[in-house]
């Protein structure tokens, strides 16, 4: 785990107030473009709290969480007890090869992007899975909507190799 991660032990619950949440247009990215929905299955690597999670349930499907912080996953099993929320890593995966639809990182790629990680996510791809990273931000004058203009974090997409 990043030691600059060690914050987030004492401080799930102020994490939970902290953090903007997504526009409604995620919606139409996460359904369209990362193929959330019924019948699929989807893993949030790195899940926090849960702050992605009400626009996932929204899309259907099952839904399956990872999050190395203990108490940042306490916070997240404690708002949605009825999804599945592992511990784990994004370098250990605890889930069987190819059993996810589509892996989704919200605000959280920056801690594991690394070849690793990358290695792992590919493993528990399904043949056709997607790898959908999405950030949030209150700066600027896009906020609140994903038609901005690129930045250092936007604008990219990665699909790994099957």
């Amino acid at each position: 785990m990043h030691t600059s991660s060690e914050g987030y032990k004492t401080g799930a619950a102020a994490y939970v107030g902290g953090r903007p949440g997504y526009p409604p247009e995620a919606l139409d990215w996460l359904r369209g473009i990362v193929g959330v929905g019924p019948g699929r299955k989807v893993l949030e690597l790195g899940a926090g709290t849960g702050k992605f999670m009400p626009l996932l349930r929204q899309c259907g499907g099952t839904l399956v969480a990872v999050e190395p912080i203990d108490a940042m996953r306490e916070q997240f099993t404690a708002d949605f007890p009825e999804v599945q929320a592992l511990a784990g890593s994004a370098e250990a995966i605890p889930l069987p090869d190819a059993s996810v639809d589509a892996v989704v990182c919200a605000q959280a790629f920056h801690w594991f992007a690394n070849a690793a990680a990358l290695q792992e996510i590919r493993r528990i791809l399904a043949p056709g899975g997607v790898l959908g990273l999405i950030w949030n931000g209150r700066d600027g004058p896009c906020h609140g909507s994903l038609n901005c203009p690129p930045s250092r974090t936007s604008g990219r997409e990665i699909r790994p190799a099957m």
